[in-house]
């Protein structure tokens, strides 16, 4: 049974169709990359997914439930996280505050207990910091736990947001462009994060991605969309082998990427 399957997924906003009849699933413990160029409905179906936008037609099933009603938060609470395309957290709040924030669905006090600092409620903030540091620790943020957000730099600004969505307990991760920002350097060693992420707390994750050799490196499956449809499907060297692909990326950047990537004597 997959994790999470999407069927038929249909959006509009008024005259543009944002997304027609688009179907993918994600088995468990799977990285699947959705990849596409700008404007191909990506982020707009991870809304779906996650409750941000409620499609026209379609259904998203999370371990063989329908959740295409659910609100947000219930989705967080059913295990899966998200990151986004513009970095979304408190920008005027610390790093450390940011990722105990990200957890108030397992805080396990009521806002009045936290208010007047009942016991229960002191323990399991301490419970919150602990957890928060040892997220710091994972993802070497240790350094800026007291910064700023808004000083931070963009790349580890999405670094911290990977954190923070981590910091939900999912075993669901939608990252969003998470090597926005990063050189490739950067980009490489992020790759190498989340292949241990999964392998160290059995994640599945589904993935928008602009940096084809990172897609290449982690992803098990590919799906490509292109003005709202679904493209193309398959492994990465698969996908390099498709002509639509190549049309659609102007030009064959695409699979020259990843023939390099996933060429064992080529660069990663």
């Amino acid at each position: 049974m997959p994790v999470v399957e999407v069927e038929g997924l249909s959006l509009r906003f008024g005259g543009l169709q944002a997304l027609s009849d688009v179907s993918l699933k994600v088995a468990e413990w799977e990285i699947v990359g959705l990849i596409g160029p700008n404007g191909a409905g990506k982020t707009t179906a991870f809304n779906c997914i996650t409750g941000f936008y409620r499609p026209d037609a379609g259904r998203v099933l999370y371990r063989g439930s329908e959740i295409t009603r659910l609100a947000t938060h219930e989705r967080v609470g059913l295990g899966i996280g998200r990151t986004f395309q513009n970095v979304g957290m408190v920008k005027t709040a610390t790093a450390l505050e940011n990722l105990k924030a990200a957890q108030h669905v397992h805080a396990g006090y009521s806002a009045m207990a936290g208010i007047l600092g009942a016991p229960d409620s002191l323990a399991a903030e301490r419970t919150l910091t602990d957890r928060a540091e040892d997220i710091l620790e994972l993802l070497d943020l240790t350094d800026v736990r007291h910064a700023v957000v808004a000083s931070l730099p963009y790349g580890r600004l999405k670094l911290l947001e990977l954190g923070c969505a981590l910091a939900t307990d999912p075993d669901l991760l939608l990252l969003d462009e998470p090597s926005s920002g990063m050189g490739p350097e950067d980009a490489a060693e992020l790759g190498d994060r989340l292949l241990a992420l999964r392998r160290e707390f059995g994640l599945t994750l589904l993935l928008i991605e602009h940096h084809v050799p990172l897609v290449a490196k982690v992803c098990d499956y590919v799906y490509v969309l292109n003005f709202g449809r679904l493209l193309a499907e398959g492994d990465p060297e698969a996908i390099q082998r498709q002509p639509e692909v190549v049309a659609a990326y102007l030009g064959g950047e695409v699979p020259r990427d990843l023939a390099r990537s996933t060429d064992p004597g080529g660069a990663s």
